[in-house]
């Protein structure tokens, strides 16, 4: 048994000094990810521990991204690796698991500011807040979403609620799958029963749509939202938008 493990170890230390020397720029290539709209504008470092610089993700961008491989995932022939990012925009950390040809992600955490999603019309993004995700974790599969969860959180109502001295809870919600692409679903309320409900969606080849509805009756709300760009009718005020595919950056 002893001597088993021994063996095993060996094997390890020469993947692991094998991995040591092999380019990040070199793995990244082999990798399908202009197919999930990431591009990048330089790497840096091996495959044990490297840097991509200038990254972008469907036109958005993230800024530096930090990987690490996990020694001992190498024992399962499953390599993991340590993901972090950061940029003027927002920062994030996760694992990333190769399982064939899928990938597999956990334990994510996300910071994004709004004023920084380019995505967005100029009225959503002067709001300013930060957007948030918690305990998120995805499959993909052929470059399509194949399984997703977490929770989300934004406090972009409730700060846009306060300039006008009203009360709004965060909105809140869950990431999940819809047909490949991901899916997220967000709410929140007011004390005096205002309602607004966000359902978006994104696929990894680059397009987009989201579609908000609120609920209220008040008067400094309703403002608030028509500067935002959104419509009302029947009584319900909606802002819809839709994005295509965006490429950006060098690989």
């Amino acid at each position: 048994m002893f001597r088993a493990l021994l063996i095993i170890l060996a094997i390890v230390a020469l993947i692991g000094a094998a991995l040591s020397q092999v380019p990040l720029g070199f793995v990244l290539k082999k990798l399908p990810l202009s197919a999930m709209g990431v591009y990048w504008t330089q790497s840096e470092g091996t495959i044990w521990k490297g840097r991509m610089m200038g990254v972008y993700l469907n036109g958005q961008p993230i800024g530096d991204v930090d990987l690490a491989l996990r020694p001992a995932s190498l024992i399962l022939l499953q390599p993991e690796i340590e993901v972090q990012w950061g940029g003027a925009g927002g920062r994030g950390a996760g694992v990333v698991k190769l399982d064939g040809d899928a990938i597999e992600a956990s334990d994510l955490r996300v910071e994004q500011r709004i004023s920084a999603l380019e995505s967005l019309t100029p009225e959503l993004r002067a709001i300013g807040g930060i957007f948030r995700i918690n305990q998120g974790a995805f499959r993909i599969a052929d470059s399509a979403c194949e399984t997703a969860t977490g929770n989300v959180q934004a406090d972009t109502l409730s700060l846009a609620a306060a300039q006008f001295g009203r009360e709004f809870s965060d909105l809140t919600g869950s990431i999940a799958c819809n047909d490949g692409a991901f899916n997220i679903d967000m709410s929140g309320n007011s004390p005096a029963g205002d309602t607004i409900a966000i359902d978006a969606e994104a696929t990894l080849y680059g397009s987009s749509r989201i579609e908000v509805v609120a609920n209220t009756t008040d008067n400094d709300i309703e403002t608030l939202l028509a500067r935002a760009g959104f419509s009302r009718e029947n009584g319900v005020w909606t802002y819809t938008r839709a994005s295509q595919s965006l490429q950006q950056g060098v690989q």
